[in-house]
């Protein structure tokens, strides 16, 4: 009898960036799922496990390498991450913790110690809001290393070294919001008040538009046009819409499929893509793309170190579209990086629904006078890009399936 694996498809056929997130969810299993890649030749995740993994999964994995030459099996090159490199001349240190899918960034002050230890301070924040933790401590290298790489958990990038009084300006930027609008700082300040003082007077420019990377107007729309593409990159691949605007997106393709749901692919897919463009161009207003390009920014950063100058130039093109988008001309919906947001959304709710997703199904009744507030704009703090979310609509309803 033939045996099957425990794994799925996508684990088994993960490529170099999807493997350090498979085998840092799978924890203790991870080991097993990198013996399954090497007796299926996936050399690419074996070489990323062996280069930038931890633990048993990294000793298996480098293991494995000799294995796969010993077979005849090409092994690509080494997957390339911003390192961290250490001048050990230099008294302080700055990096940046890119951004996670909730919009979550860590900014890391260190500054060297008589005693060779590091007085460090760790920021987390989301953009243009509040600081949401920090940790400060006398910390030995390494386990500054650590646990910067820690908090990055397996996504697939490392900490980015940055200039000094751009990271120190942008967390007493985010201190003064909180006194701005009168809400507490968290707790964690004690011993780093030191590392924030004589902050800069003006914002000095952020690193990735100092690297001059902009395009002509005809490269940049060239470049746009296959921004769906960034969404395979380990810093943008977890980036998904709010939760609310998802559901609402669901809820406006069932009221279109109507009483009857279509069953054909050919009148199902022209509905879909009508109503992913219309969610697009209702989520990402002004404001929304304001913080986007800003986070985008920052992700850039690591994009450059792992990618290089023409992955960062492809960055800045999509950053120049998304400040340059309008409600009439050049809509968001004509940005396929911010229409794939949503399509990433409905790939995987179809995924975690057996291939099939469940569009709710609007009652045949008239709609009571003050449904269309529905649509209306109310907060929601969980939304990844900023607390104006919409409400979807509520209501019994039945549930359509597309395949």
């Amino acid at each position: 009898m033939q045996k099957t694996s425990h794994f799925a498809a996508a684990e088994l056929g993960a490529g170099p960036d999807q493997a350090l997130q498979f085998i840092a969810q799978l924890g203790e299993r991870a080991p097993l799922l990198v013996e399954e890649w090497i007796k299926s030749g996936n050399a690419a995740a074996v070489q990323a496990a062996a280069e930038l993994g931890q633990g048993p999964a990294r000793k298996v994995a480098r293991r494995g390498l000799n294995v796969l030459k010993a077979r005849g099996v090409n092994i690509p090159a080494a997957p390339r991450t911003g390192r961290i490199e250490q001048d050990a001349g230099a008294a302080r240190e700055a990096w940046l913790l890119p951004p996670d899918s909730s919009g979550v960034e860590g900014l890391v002050l260190a500054e060297r110690q008589a005693s060779g230890s590091y007085q460090a301070c760790f920021t987390f924040f989301r953009e243009g809001r509040e600081i949401l933790r920090v940790q400060g401590g006398l910390l030995a290298l390494s386990k500054l290393e650590q646990n910067m790489r820690a908090s990055l958990g397996g996504a697939g990038y490392a900490p980015v070294r940055v200039p000094w009084d751009w990271a120190k300006f942008r967390i007493v930027e985010r201190r003064a919001w909180h006194a701005a609008h009168k809400v507490a700082e968290p707790l964690g300040w004690m011993g780093t008040e030191k590392l924030l003082a004589d902050p800069p007077t003006e914002a000095p420019p952020h690193p990735f538009d100092a690297k001059g990377l902009q395009s002509s107007a005809e490269e940049t729309e060239r470049l746009a046009r296959d921004s769906a593409s960034l969404h395979q990159w380990a810093e943008f691949r977890s980036w998904l819409p709010s939760e609310r605007a998802l559901q609402e997106l669901l809820a406006h393709i069932g009221r279109k499929f109507g009483p009857t749901p279509p069953t054909a692919k050919e009148e199902i897919d022209p509905i879909l893509r009508e109503q992913v463009a219309a969610a697009t161009d209702r989520y990402f207003t002004p404001e929304r793309r304001h913080v986007l390009a800003n986070r985008m920014r920052d992700s850039a950063l690591s994009v450059l170190d792992r990618l290089g100058d023409d992955a960062g130039r492809h960055v800045a093109a999509v950053i120049q579209v998304i400040r340059g988008a309008g409600l009439i001309t050049n809509p968001p919906s004509d940005v396929k990086f911010l229409t794939s947001f949503f399509d990433k959304a409905l790939g995987l709710l179809a995924a975690q629904q057996g291939g099939r997703l469940r569009v709710p199904i609007p009652p045949p009744v008239a709609a009571p006078a003050g449904a269309a507030a529905a649509d209306q704009a109310v907060a929601d703090p969980e939304d990844p890009l900023g607390p104006d979310g919409t409400s979807p609509s509520t209501g019994e309803s039945t549930q359509a399936e597309t395949a």
